[in-house]
């Protein structure tokens, strides 16, 4: 009786680091930046310059105003397992998720200038319903981190910008799953883990222009700790008959969880080039220190089937992306965008789950701009691409779930700006 059950609350609150993998780490921070494909750190040079490089708003007059939205509609499937039937065709529910971002900034003297953003770095999740069959290794997910970044940035020499600023992160959890009680029960338990916490960091940036057409940019973004203490673990146990609730309610009490996540320590180099007076291009590398997330240790209060502690290995890997975007103005007021991006898996095939079914990745993007009279608005599309990844080692959760997972999603984007 309760096979696989063992554990489940620690399980359950090292699926809130699948929200965190680079299938579900977002960059979309602003409509002109996500439309050149994020290639964006060494021009710098709208308001969400505070995310790209800070550095860059030396380079903004006056005061800058920046709201922004962006939408994201992925779409996930498993086909598996396949021990089990290799053709199960398994789709998650499709979900919208509104992802804000706002940035303002001054300039304080002809050196010196402030930033401030709000943004949501890490966030998502999945939905996969409780009549699926990998029940037991997640129904529904919902994970957000969101930040609080105040800058500030100075000209150190006409053509050499450096800034530094504070972090300050807001994290959530909801992550539910399913216990199968074993066939004697033939039911199961479903499983809810919710929980909040705050986390602190730094980010820097470096912005300069060696010749009038060239631009560098470096932007670096330090890992930051979250100490999620007392999230509620709760199960809804099935009623049976008195003494057959009390066991299953002892052995799965409803307690107290306690873990803690390293968010990555991210790092980005930018190459910024000015063709002509109309047409800029810019390559970007950008990387993610995910080996911050090498394995977790959890803990809670009451035992859950006889243990209140376990360090489970992850295994993540650092890896790196690499980007590149196009801007064309046709005038002082319109612009056009397209951009193209590479972004690698980092959760070795042994690791993968259904939270998370994330693997190398290609994004194409396309977007426009219009500025008149202090007033801009930005707009873009990113069309992404997952490579089908076909796990044939899983070491999920002691248990193999092996198949087939693919991925393909939409995004959308609006920024909407005012200078003055």
């Amino acid at each position: 009786m309760f096979k696989q059950v063992t554990m489940i609350v620690f399980v359950v609150i090292i699926t809130c680091s699948l929200a965190f993998g680079s299938g579900f780490s977002i960059y979309e921070h602003g409509s002109k930046a996500a439309a050149m494909g994020g290639a964006f750190i060494a021009q710098a040079n709208d308001a969400s310059a505070v995310y790209f490089n800070p550095a860059g708003i030396t380079g903004l007059n006056g005061i800058n105003i920046q709201l922004g939205l962006t939408i994201i509609q992925p779409q996930a499937y498993f086909v598996g397992p396949t021990d089990i039937d290799p053709n199960l065709y398994s789709p998650a529910k499709e979900e919208t998720f509104y992802i804000p971002n706002f940035y303002a900034t001054y300039k304080i003297t002809d050196k010196l200038s402030a930033g401030l953003g709000f943004f949501v770095p890490f966030g998502l999740g999945s939905d996969w319903g409780q009549d699926w069959v990998g029940r037991e290794l997640a129904t529904n997910s919902d994970v957000q981190v969101m930040e609080l970044n105040p800058v500030i940035a100075y000209k150190v020499l006409d053509n050499l910008s450096l800034a530094v600023g504070f972090e300050y992160g807001i994290a959530s959890v909801t992550l539910e799953k399913s216990a199968y009680l074993g066939y004697a029960l033939d039911s199961y338990a479903e499983f809810k883990m919710e929980g909040e916490t705050t986390g602190m960091g730094f980010n820097l940036g470096l912005q300069y222009k060696p010749i009038d057409k060239l631009t560098l940019g470096l932007m670096y973004r330090h890992e930051m700790t979250l100490d999620f203490e007392d999230g509620d673990a709760t199960f809804d146990r099935p009623t049976i008959n008195p003494a057959v609730d009390d066991y299953v309610e002892d052995l799965l009490p409803d307690t107290k969880g306690d873990a803690t996540i390293v968010l990555p320590a991210r790092i980005g180099l930018g190459i910024a080039y000015d063709f002509t007076n109309q047409l800029t291009a810019e390559f970007d590398y950008y990387r993610i220190n995910w080996t911050s997330y090498d394995e977790l240790t959890i803990k809670t209060d009451e035992p859950i089937n006889g243990e209140d502690e376990q360090t489970v290995k992850k295994g993540y890997e650092d890896k790196a992306s690499l980007r590149v975007g196009l801007e064309y103005r046709l005038n002082d007021q319109v612009a056009f965008r397209a951009g193209y991006l590479r972004d690698p898996h980092v959760v070795p095939d042994k690791y993968v789950e259904p939270d998370l079914p994330e693997g190398d990745r290609n994004l194409y993007s396309i977007g426009a701009g219009y500025k008149v009279a202090g007033i801009s608005i930005d707009a873009y599309y990113i069309y992404l691409t997952q490579d089908d990844r076909v796990i044939k080692n899983s070491e999920v959760e002691d248990m193999p779930f092996n198949g087939k997972y693919k991925s393909q999603g939409h995004l959308y984007g609006l920024s909407l700006g005012y200078s003055f």
